[in-house]
């Protein structure tokens, strides 16, 4: 079924994971310490890594990082460790864990996120599921709507750092994580910005100027015609909840041409089709050149359903956009 790579100091941890994840058909193989665990991800392609956080010679931290940097053919990953608090989950999301676990783990449970983290990142879409988006009135203001899974916390600090206060648009982000990782990350975009970042919830008006972050469990949207936003109970699209595609087609509808979508790093292909909606109601599209991104698969599928108006490295994309937004 599937490659994965344990990286365990623990001998024992060790035998019971690999015991466990054979049983279902898995090829499982398993490293001592993150450094020959870097050394079997070179050389190896992986569908999975979990990998402890406190090891001799590299910890798992470290790992992450490195994999995220050096490998390239990106695993998903998984860092499973006895270390519970807010600040180490998010030191672990920053570096580029897809999932943060806390031991002792149910089995069942790590078993079911594995089986949603491979299908979240091989959904295969087609751009004749997109229909033009129904075109209402321009706003006073653009709306941009932005989607990022896995590397997408450290981006998008370094994207809204080089970016300045931008009086003529809102920002309505998709971020992939569990939700007490959301909220935390609201607290860390403000640290990074002077536009007022908020939760997004039911009921609230989305005003030029500012960032909303959707938060767990719920797809945030906007109420059809309208700059208000809600969130919805919908059953997750891409495997992923929230998702970027209702919200970007939301976008579309009460925006038009005044909406713009961004895709940045991550997993799977969330994103793509909501940019469809976007390019059909006249609006734009920017993504990250993949080249510049932690995992590429996002905004590759919306490079290769050639809805992108602009590839663009990271590090000019905040340039790009105040260029578009002059325009």
């Amino acid at each position: 079924m599937y490659n994965i790579l344990i990286v365990e100091d623990d001998p024992s941890a060790k035998f019971t994971y690999r015991k466990i994840l054979s049983m279902d058909g898995n090829k499982v193989s398993y490293a001592s310490n993150g450094e020959e665990g870097l050394s079997i991800a070179k050389e190896n392609e992986f569908d999975i890594i979990i990998t402890d956080w406190l090891m001799p010679v590299m910890d798992g931290i470290e790992l992450i990082s490195k994999i995220r940097s050096e490998v390239k053919k990106q695993p998903i990953i998984f860092l499973l460790t006895a270390v519970n608090s807010t600040d180490a989950q998010k030191k672990a999301l920053f570096a580029g864990a897809d999932e943060y676990l806390t031991k002792p783990i149910q089995f069942d449970i790590l078993k079911e996120k594995i089986n949603e983290s491979i299908k979240r990142g091989r959904v295969n879409i087609s751009n004749k599921q997109i229909s033009k988006s129904r075109i209402v009135a321009d706003k006073n203001f653009y709306c941009v709507g932005i989607a990022a899974s896995t590397g997408g916390p450290s981006t998008l600090v370094k994207y809204f750092s080089s970016l300045s206060a931008t009086k003529n648009a809102a920002f309505l982000i998709v971020l992939h994580g569990p939700g007490w990782m959301l909220k935390t990350f609201v607290k860390s975009l403000q640290e990074v910005t002077q536009m007022p970042v908020h939760e997004g919830n039911t009921g609230v008006v989305v005003k030029p100027g500012n960032i909303y972050l959707a938060q767990g469990k719920k797809h945030m949207v906007l109420k059809e015609g309208t700059n208000i936003l809600e969130q919805i109970d919908a059953p997750a699209e891409n495997y992923v909840k929230p998702s970027a595609d209702p919200l970007f087609r939301s976008i579309a509808n009460s925006f038009g041409s005044k909406s713009i979508g961004m895709v940045f790093t991550g997993m799977g292909k969330d994103g793509a089709l909501g940019c469809g909606y976007i390019h059909a109601a006249g609006g734009r599209v920017m993504v990250q050149d993949p080249k510049t991104a932690i995992l590429p698969s996002m905004p590759e599928a919306v490079i290769n359903l050639k809805m992108a108006n602009q590839v663009i490295p990271l590090d000019n994309m905040a340039a790009e956009l105040h260029n578009c937004l002059a325009l």
